[in-house]
């Protein structure tokens, strides 16, 4: 254990700015900035500022504290605080770096990888209305790679394929099988890799860790590959258009790195490089064929708006071998059960992924297998030079958001149906248990989530556990030009994170602004970002929280704009979004409201009643808030802590930002109403788009869904 706690030191030595070292001093004076998923750097077309792809990056780097995602070089990741991107609650259908990652590792530690899977113990069919394309992988039954032996050399097959009769193709699948489909004018010989390895027992966690520990400090070594490949008969019935043969696999059918006897089986397959754990066949000819596909039989059925996934039960397998053969199939014990392997039972949130994405649901009730895989996290954040990093889609877990249950739904190891809110709140916790442990391995403090506008303290799907493991919060397009009042009363959650010492990236989103309906004018987009980085201003607590600045799309990089999201086609979208004169102006930090002014109020609802609170004060229904000390510089009536319209400021030491509103959203009637004049406790300077500071006034005029920062006149 000694020499363990070692190679996790040097691991975490390793990792990004911030994580056991002081980062570099704060880049503006005001606030911290930040990135969102940079990347895909280009050469600027219309601006003299930046000449090359490099020099795009290199200022990106030079004008942010914080990265969500990765500068996409080690070097710089450690020069700044850059947190990864993780989706720590599932692994991808068609295997990706960490399912290769952890599918050896666990091979290594004698840990059963399946287990790290979520599996139906019933036939359930679920509601998907519209299934991502990224279940083809699994509903045309892909091979995970494919290659053609020819001469003694490997090529990638690319089917139609003329077959002769001395080739050989090798189908490499990422999950056992037992069915063949192919496209071919005679039915091949089929021949299994029948792997070299073999475990006796389990091995105990500790030994696991210390597995581990190695691969974290020198990379994972390689499994054993094939020993040999062995004849199987197959049963091949003529369908129409294809051969399907029903093969007579040797049981139990191991998993395997693709090589045999030291030559790997790869023709550049990433995963593959990365020690995925496969099952491989290999076909062949006794007289020259065209091919012109091979696949496996699909387990998924495709239904009109749903999916069934066969459950598994291991009293179905009746020897114990992984594999529920036919007469044990036609004599098993459970009916609702209809897996023949247990691969065919995980769980896939069907009809609530990405376009493109196939996802299964991981298991975070099993100690050895959590180990493994928080090891993965500090292996993958010590090669990219990340800080920590942030766990997508945390409120889509086992709910009715991501599961709708139409028929069976039990999951074998929560015991209980998908889709409800308990099991949901219990994966949440289990969930907690894992981050927590992924901190102590990396000792990170920059454990993020992505929430948007969530409040955390009326969302019952996630447990406290979950909320006090995280560190930074992402609020993605958490402001926006037109918001209103009414939004504002509400965001007192943010206030409340920051009383609990966490952090928070929030993101001012141009969506609803001026720029939507005049993108060809650039005072409509300056005006935009002037508001945001004012509404921003509200929400600042210095050290706490950071500054982005975006169009209105979720789509994130760092490429050039074009005419749907800039008045100019080839800038940079971060050097164009983000308003860096502006932010070198130094407007001190909040201060209280100034004597006078009536303070605005906190309005949200709990348990069906509505509650209220000053934004001056420290609690909001018993939950401690940092106080956020908003006042009103104008206000319509008096009547009501809650006017239709008004100008919301908040004092700097060295500023006051203002923000003027009507209490609806994006009212474009509003958007177009007449200028308000309003009287300035002082004599302020408008800082300009440019960063240059207008005459000292004691007044200002402000249109409608308006924001300005103002410099204290010294």
């Amino acid at each position: 254990m000694k020499a363990f706690r070692g190679v996790v030191k040097s691991v975490m030595m390793a990792l990004g700015c911030g994580l056991i070292a002081p980062c570099n001093a704060q880049v503006y004076p005001s606030t911290g900035t930040a990135w969102v998923l940079p990347g895909h750097w280009e050469a600027p077309l219309t601006t003299a500022a930046l000449d090359t792809a490099e020099d795009v990056k290199q200022w990106e780097a030079q004008h942010a504290d914080l990265v969500f995602g990765s500068m996409r070089d080690p070097s710089i990741n450690r020069q700044m605080i850059t947190i990864g991107y993780m989706y720590s609650q599932k692994l991808d259908c068609k295997p990706s770096k960490p399912s290769a990652w952890l599918s050896a590792a666990a091979k290594e530690a004698g840990v059963e990888f399946e287990d790290l899977y979520l599996h139906f113990a019933n036939d359930t069919l679920l509601a998907a209305p519209k299934l991502s394309q990224g279940v083809d992988y699994l509903l045309q039954g892909q091979p995970l790679h494919q290659i053609l032996l020819r001469d003694g050399n490997y090529a990638t097959a690319r089917y139609p394929l003329m077959i002769q009769p001395d080739d050989e193709l090798i189908l490499i699948s990422s999950y056992p099988f037992d069915t063949l489909n192919i496209q071919a004018g005679v039915a091949p010989q089929v021949m299994q890799g029948i792997p070299a390895y073999r475990f006796s027992s389990p091995i105990t966690e500790t030994q696991a860790n210390a597995v581990t520990s190695v691969k974290q400090n020198s990379g994972l070594k390689r499994s054993s590959g094939l020993a040999r490949w062995q004849s199987v008969h197959a049963d091949w019935q003529q369908q129409q258009g294809y051969w399907q043969g029903k093969l007579e696999l040797n049981h139990p059918w191991r998993s395997s790195h693709a090589s045999i006897d030291g030559r790997a089986i790869n023709t550049g397959l990433a995963s593959l490089q990365q020690g995925l754990q496969v099952w491989m066949v290999k076909l062949s000819w006794k007289v020259a064929t065209k091919l012109d596909s091979v696949g496996f039989q699909p387990w998924l059925k495709q239904q009109q708006g749903a999916l069934m996934i066969p459950g598994w039960d291991s009293a179905n397998d009746i020897n114990q071998d992984g594999y529920v053969s036919d007469s044990e199939f036609s004599t098993r014990k459970n009916q609702t059960a209809s897996a023949r392997f247990r691969h065919q039972a995980r769980l896939i949130p069907a009809g609530h992924m990405w376009p493109g994405t196939c996802w299964y649901r991981v298991n975070f009730g099993n100690p050895k297998l959590n180990a493994l895989h928080a090891d993965w996290y500090a292996y993958d954040w010590q090669q990219q030079g990340l800080t920590g990093a942030y766990n997508d889609d945390m409120a889509k877990l086992l709910g009715n958001n991501q599961f709708v249950v139409n028929q069976g739904g039990l999951i074998s190891e929560l015991n209980t149906v998908a889709g409800g809110s308990e099991i949901s709140r219990h994966y949440a916790e289990q969930m907690a248990a894992f981050l927590a442990l992924v901190k102590q391995k990396t000792q990170t403090r920059w454990l993020a989530a992505n929430i948007s506008e969530l409040n955390l303290w009326h969302y019952q799907g996630w447990p406290a556990s979950l909320r006090h493991v995280m560190d930074v919060w992402l609020r993605e397009h958490y402001l926006t030009p037109a918001m209103g009042l009414n939004r504002l009363y509400r965001y007192w959650d943010n206030f409340a994170l920051a009383q609990q010492k966490d952090k928070s990236l929030i993101m001012a989103s141009m969506k609803g602004g001026r720029s939507q309906r005049v993108p060809l004018l650039p005072a409509a987009w300056h005006q935009d970002i002037t508001t945001g980085l004012a509404l921003y201003y509200l929400f600042n607590l210095p050290q706490q929280t950071y500054y982005h600045s975006w169009n209105s799309s979720f789509y994130y990089g760092s490429g050039n704009t074009d005419e749907a999201n800039w008045y100019r086609q080839g800038v940079p979208k971060n050097w164009a979004y983000q308003p860096s004169e502006m932010l070198a102006v130094d407007i001190g930090e909040p201060v209280p409201p100034p004597k006078g002014y009536r303070v605005v109020y906190w309005r949200d609802e709990f348990a069906g009643k509505t509650h209220t609170v000053k934004t001056t004060s420290s609690q909001f229904n018993g939950i401690a808030v940092t106080p956020a000390n908003w006042f009103w510089l104008y206000r319509s009536g008096w009547g009501s802590n809650f006017p239709r319209h008004g100008v919301i400021a908040r004092q700097y030491s060295q500023g006051l930002v203002l923000y003027r509103a009507m209490d609806e959203a994006n009212n474009v009637s509003f958007t177009q109403t007449d200028p308000l004049r309003v009287s300035l406790p002082g004599d302020y300077q408008r800082v300009l788009a440019d960063g240059t500071l207008g005459e000292a006034v004691r007044y200002i005029e402000l249109s409608g869904y308006e924001g300005v920062v103002l410099k204290k006149a010294e």
